[in-house]
């Protein structure tokens, strides 16, 4: 399902996002999602996705030390650091100039 919704999103050509999706920005960040294996490629995919569309609201909800805690997490691990640095790369990209 995380993979569809972010290929949805990825797909789209709009610059922002829905209610919905921004929504999903919450339970997205919990560790506990994160602590399963399987749901680590499809949840780093749709961060990747959700991160460049709404960066403000990000930082506005002072939501990017969660953020940065899941990379911390995946990059812990041998299997996960390459979605680790995805979401860090989604995460910069979204500040740049």
């Amino acid at each position: 399902m995380f993979q569809i919704l972010a290929q949805l999103l990825e797909s789209s050509p709009s610059d922002s996002i829905s209610e919905n999706y921004q929504g999903l920005l919450g339970p997205l960040l919990t560790p506990a999602l994160w602590d399963t294996r399987g749901n680590v490629p499809a949840c780093a995919r749709l961060l990747s996705a959700v991160i460049p569309k709404v960066p403000q609201a990000i930082v506005a909800n002072d939501q990017v030390q969660q953020v940065l805690g899941i990379f911390q997490k995946l990059l812990s691990g041998k299997k996960s650091e390459a979605f680790a640095f995805d979401i860090l790369d989604a995460l910069v990209k979204a500040f740049e100039p």
